[in-house]
């Protein structure tokens, strides 16, 4: 976004060996970092909706604006085939369903803090419960905003003013093209260096999260014993340092074909998300049957999901239909083998792990009055 003689290769590597060390700090580091960073996002999108309220009601460049984007041209543009306009509409709506979905990606992870936490029993309900209104705030309120305040045909949205370049691109963001059309020129640049601020948090957090899935899958015998190993603060280093590999990845945006890349790799994390979701759902009917064959209430545990089982039942059925239908676009108006696989390469890579973990480790059904609910449960005198 801005001119500056750097090479882009220099900024990742910053970037890459901060995420690092502070993976590797105590936790404390960590959850110290994950307050002030999301803070600043917070605040930004608090004034950004002030600033929409302000625009929409005629203080910007357009004037008055009110609904005017929801009529002309709409909040839905035809994609694909001619002919029928509202299937077109539909069918641009679906397709942009897994990079929707990336945009939540994360947010169940409040539950991988339950481990490390102090008095998880009375923390962990209260985070999850904050969930809910958070979404609806910061995601739901500000895309409603974005919307009548940024037509759905303004050419910048998959082309940045500089040509040709890929919506990867900041001139290409929503909260920036608000603040162009509105006629204030610093202010995108004020938005870009908060989204540089959201995207180092965002790593911060998928390092932190990945090294405790792994160390996690280690104990249980499906990891390497290596990734076991902590330091005397309890950081699963070589679970961090594995995990940070990943991160090197960013240098492929050096290459000319680098926001390509970008699009494949955010298309299989985005399946990867609607696949782990549809699993959550799936791991909570499994524990609601082990409770009932223990005749356990729900009540009795510190915090219990309302509107269950329906809204399991619901997650797995939409997450499923998502997953096996969002890469329509590989099929229309022909097959292309390309498109098919990064559509589906998540969940081609997903079938195989089961079934060769099935093959290999042999796993015997369990019943869910036998199933272990009890290890890692924490007692009222341990919080």
């Amino acid at each position: 976004y801005w001119q500056n003689s750097v090479p882009i290769a220099i900024f990742i590597a910053i970037f890459w060996v901060v995420i690092l060390a502070l993976n590797l700090l105590p936790v404390s580091f960590y959850g110290e970092i994950e307050f002030w960073l999301p803070s600043v996002k917070v605040l930004t999108i608090i004034g950004f909706m002030i600033f929409a309220i302000c625009v929409n009601a005629g203080a910007g460049a357009e004037g008055y604006i009110g609904f005017r984007y929801w009529v002309t041209p709409g909040p839905f543009n035809e994609y694909l085939i001619e002919g029928n306009p509202a299937l077109a509409k539909f069918l641009g709506f679906w397709a942009v369903m897994i990079k929707a979905g990336f945009a939540y990606g994360g947010t169940e992870l409040v539950g991988m803090a339950v481990g490390e936490a102090e008095n998880p029993r009375k923390t962990i309900p209260a985070a999850i419960q904050k969930v809910f209104y958070r979404i609806l705030i910061f995601f739901v309120f500000t895309v409603f905003f974005i919307g009548i305040i940024v037509p759905s045909n303004d050419d910048r949205l998959t082309a940045s003013s500089k040509g040709g370049a890929s919506a990867t691109n900041a001139n290409a963001s929503p909260l920036v093209l608000a603040a162009k059309r509105a006629g204030v020129e610093v202010l995108p640049s004020i938005i870009n260096a908060v989204l540089l601020t959201v995207v180092i948090s965002a790593a911060n957090s998928n390092v932190y999260t990945a090294s405790r899935t792994l160390i996690g899958l280690a104990h249980e015998g499906f990891a390497p014993r290596l990734f076991t190993k902590t330091t005397k603060s309890g950081v699963p280093y070589w679970s961090v340092l594995f995990t940070s590999l990943f991160g090197l990845l960013g240098f492929l945006n050096v290459s000319n074909t680098g926001s390509t890349v970008f699009e494949w790799l955010m298309q299989m994390a985005g399946l990867a998300g609607f696949i782990t979701w549809a699993s959550l759902n799936a791991c909570h009917l499994a524990f609601m049957n082990a409770l009932k064959a223990r005749a356990i209430k729900r009540d009795t545990l510190p915090y219990k999901a309302f509107w269950q089982p329906y809204f399991a039942y619901y997650g797995i059925f939409f997450n499923i239909l998502i997953t096996l239908t969002q890469g329509f676009t590989a099929f229309i108006p022909h097959f292309k083998v390309v498109d098919f696989f990064i559509n589906y390469l998540s969940l081609i890579l997903f079938v195989l792990l089961w079934i060769g973990h099935k093959i290999i480790s042999r796993p015997t059904f369990i019943r869910p009055g036998e199933a272990d609910i009890d290890t890692g449960r924490v007692d009222d005198q341990e919080s």
